[in-house]
């Protein structure tokens, strides 16, 4: 298995909207890598991601749990 690096990744979460909304992002994507940090803001409604996942796999996860997005 490659050994990937911690990749930062940003993206538009137009369906968060609360902090309910900022803790299922974080826990679908904690669910793909445990050390996982989410930078979150409701106002904007981005998050910055920085996760040994592949941005694909973020995004699947993400889309998966109700919130669709939108690299940045």
């Amino acid at each position: 298995m490659e050994d990937r690096g911690v990749t930062t990744m940003q993206f538009l979460v137009p369906d968060m909207t609360c902090g309910s909304c900022v803790k299922h992002v974080r826990e679908a994507i904690t669910a793909l890598d445990s050390s996982a940090t989410v930078e979150a803001d409701t106002v904007e409604r981005k998050i910055s991601v920085s996760t040994t996942a592949l941005q694909a796999d973020v995004e699947k996860a993400l889309a998966d749990d109700g919130y669709p997005v939108t690299a940045i």
